[in-house]
């Protein structure tokens, strides 16, 4: 049974020259009460996205501003790539900004102390010109004046900025905050984020378009069906009676691993439309992940003849490989019978071991070289734009910089059984193991990316957590099985 409630800046003369506004008053009654005096600038409470990136303010070197109800964005050189501008500036004639149309990835630079959410941010107009897109803005007589912040100019996101001169679209929601579209995100690229989320859960489920492809109850016995369904249940189809897991969806076919309790696991792959199954490998294998014309997974040793001459004994894994899509040219690319999990990402395989008694998250390029040891104590970690968001001992929620570098502490649990699973729109997503009887039931909590707004969204006995759109599946665990549950997140 679930329960379910609502829920440094590049170049020095652009330092003393940039930000852009996010809030409008007449659309965000939220906004206006996060601010508690008319003339002081505070920071923002709720949620705030750039082209699908969420933003932590919270330990941003360059917070976001809130002054008189609207949201002002540091004009840092990342946020005007970000946002699709051209940024200049001289003595004489002050800051021009210039729409340009093409928008960069956010990169957002973090620091290890929060800043003071409840305090004042001492910020005045700026004392030189500023023009939006040769367009001279007579800063003195503006209700919400371009302000500048700890050397750097901070830009108002009112209507007649964000969406008349600008020409961005705005959004406001009462879970995912304000949103920014300033240019199309890639084709794919989001749900390329999704992809890796819900195979690093295990892959029982996989989305494409409009369709979720899945094995809606994973069982030791009985008959199994792997089947697709449109995002509204319509449609059901069944493709195969398989007991599939990693799935994932490649063009027109899905590749995935059976896993059979009395026969080595197997890679499969079948047509979207449920015609030519193909065996791809014997090997056996667990978390396989698709990437660039490979497949990459947990490689398993051979099972051996037990005892009963059954075959069905296995010697664990031996390490993390990759193949050719075909099944052809295996390769080991790291031998270590105690690796745990892995997650590709950026050109490099992160992955957990353990050593010592302890778990380990390394980091290694696609070809198996260049390992490098990130942190110590990573019971689950997952990896969002740019950053690995980790559980520390199963306890302690932190997130990383991809080189391990910089460090920083989100929230922490009263009971060390904890796991981050996934991620969407701000928002990550854990799972706490409170109660160890069958009957009981175990929290899935959400944390804003900053450590904040955590809350419990739902109750049941979660194994893993699966994003499909605006739903969120968990493989919900009755009597020994996995079986597909699902709700809708905004919810």
């Amino acid at each position: 049974m679930m329960r379910t409630r609502k829920l440094r800046t590049g170049r020095a003369a652009i330092r003393m020259a940039l930000l852009i506004a996010a809030g409008a008053a007449l659309i965000w009654p939220n906004a206006r009460a996060a601010s508690s005096s008319e003339d002081r600038a505070t920071y923002p409470a709720f949620p705030v996205t750039v082209n699908g990136t969420a933003i932590d303010s919270l330990h941003s070197l360059y917070p976001l501003l809130l002054y008189r109800d609207i949201t002002y964005f540091p004009m840092t050189w990342e946020y005007t790539a970000a946002l699709g501008l051209t940024a200049a500036w001289d003595a004489q004639n002050g800051l021009s900004l210039q729409t340009n149309g093409t928008c960069a990835p956010l990169t957002q630079t973090f620091s290890v102390q929060a800043v003071n959410g409840s305090g004042y941010a001492d910020a005045t107009p700026v004392p030189f010109p500023v023009k939006v897109n040769g367009t001279l803005i007579d800063n003195a007589q503006e209700r919400y004046p371009v302000l500048l912040y700890n050397n750097i100019t901070y830009f108002p996101m009112t209507w007649r900025f964000a969406g008349e001169m600008f020409n961005w679209r705005t959004a406001w929601d009462e879970v995912r905050g304000y949103s920014i579209q300033s240019c199309d995100r890639p084709a794919g690229e989001a749900s390329a984020h999704t992809d890796a989320l819900n195979a690093a859960n295990g892959g029982q489920l996989a989305v494409k378009d409009d369709w979720i492809y899945m094995n809606p109850q994973r069982s030791s016995g009985g008959t199994h069906h792997l089947i697709k369904v449109k995002s509204d249940g319509s449609e059901r189809m069944e493709l195969a009676e398989d007991n599939a897991l990693s799935i994932s969806v490649t063009g027109d076919w899905l590749y995935y691993i059976t896993a059979e309790p009395s026969q080595p696991n197997a890679m499969y792959k079948i047509r979207t439309d449920g015609t030519g199954r193909t065996l791809v490998s014997h090997t056996a294998g667990e978390q396989l992940w698709e990437q660039d014309g490979y497949l990459y997974f947990l490689r398993n040793a051979d099972r051996q003849p037990d005892d009963a001459g059954n075959g069905d004994r296995s010697e664990g894994r031996t390490g993390i490989s990759r193949m050719n899509m075909d099944g052809t040219g295996e390769r080991l690319l790291l031998e270590d019978a105690a690796v745990l999990s892995f997650y590709l990402y950026g050109g490099q395989i992160y992955y957990r071991t353990v050593e010592d008694e302890r778990n380990k998250l390394y980091a290694m390029r696609l070809d198996g070289t260049g390992k490098q040891l990130l942190r110590d104590d990573v019971t689950s970690f997952i990896i969002v734009d740019g950053w690995i968001y980790y559980m520390q001992d199963q306890k302690q929620l932190r997130k990383m910089s991809l080189d391990g570098a910089t460090d920083i502490a989100l929230t922490e649990f009263e009971v060390p059984r904890a796991s981050i699973k996934t991620s969407q729109s701000g928002w990550l997503y854990v799972t706490v193991a409170v109660s160890g009887s069958i009957a009981g039931s175990n929290p899935i909590v959400r944390v804003r990316i900053d450590g904040t707004g955590r809350e419990t969204i739902a109750e049941a006995r979660p194994q893993a957590l699966y994003i499909a759109g605006d739903e969120m599946y968990f493989a919900n665990w009755v009597m020994g099985d996995s079986v597909l549950e699902h709700f809708k997140l905004d919810q």
